[in-house]
């Protein structure tokens, strides 16, 4: 009968016998759950460290550039602005284009690389990737008019919200790339394994294999916490993982052995 719940090897991992033992023999599946769970923990300080970082970039330099735009008008589909056009926003402290606005037709393409979207009368391109360029139509806008105070609402409602609707992508991302790792680091406990002499099924590796990984994203979560920069940490954390396992695997070969 299993005797740990999936919440001990959070700290039992870092030095129990017992706990190795009772994943390699009575756990069942591939132990994917706990890896989200490690995932879920790791991922947490990490996007608070990016919102932080990101918010009190935007909150410094946005204003620099809200203050460079003018009124926009769409009427019916035809968008308008209360000045000459075109009319070129720049980044902070930089001569790059940002965003071109001109309904006058004398930017009909994204042309400067920098530049990440282009307002014409009737369209709005945005820049996707360095060769790709997506474009929305303004056909379905009746009436629309954009000013400073409704940018700063749009900047205030990013800056709020942005980490929250990214954290499902970066968590999804970072499983697989750490499930990957999982399944390396398995593969290589076969033959900790054989030179044990102990036999344990994919699964059973697999499992351990997650459970390892607990020290070493406890380690990068501490890390992230304490924001100190940690050089090669995805390779030291697969490494140091590959030595848990091997401790994991030799625990489990002594109890085969009584």
């Amino acid at each position: 009968m299993r005797r740990y719940t999936i919440l001990h090897p959070l700290y039992l991992s870092l030095y129990s016998r017992s706990l190795y033992r009772d994943v390699g023999l009575r756990w069942q599946g591939y132990g994917f759950a706990y890896l989200f769970l490690l995932v879920l923990l790791l991922g947490i300080p990490e996007m608070i460290k990016l919102h932080t970082n990101v918010s009190d970039f935007i909150a410094a330099e946005s204003p620099r550039v809200v203050e460079q735009f003018p009124t926009i008008t769409v009427t019916k589909g035809n968008a308008s602005i209360d000045g000459p056009s075109p009319h070129v926003i720049y980044y902070p402290d930089k001569s790059v284009p940002f965003i071109v606005l001109d309904p006058s037709g004398s930017y009909t393409s994204l042309k400067d690389p920098g530049t990440v979207a282009l307002l014409t009368k009737t369209k709005v391109l945005f820049r996707k990737g360095p060769s790709e360029v997506r474009a929305f139509d303004l056909a379905g806008i009746d009436h629309l008019v954009v000013d400073h105070a409704t940018i700063v609402d749009w900047v205030e409602l990013f800056r709020n919200w942005f980490a929250i609707l990214l954290f499902p992508f970066v968590l999804l991302f970072s499983f697989f790339y750490y499930a990957l790792q999982i399944l390396l680091c398995a593969a290589a406990g076969t033959i900790f394994a054989k030179s044990f002499g102990v036999v344990l099924d994919h699964k059973a590796l697999v499992r351990l294999a997650a459970v390892c990984f607990t020290p070493s994203a406890l380690m990068l979560i501490v890390h992230s916490l304490l924001d100190i920069e940690f050089p090669l940490s995805g390779s030291i954390a697969f490494f140091f993982s590959l030595g848990y396992l091997y401790y994991a695997v030799g625990v489990n070969a002594e109890k085969e052995n009584e």
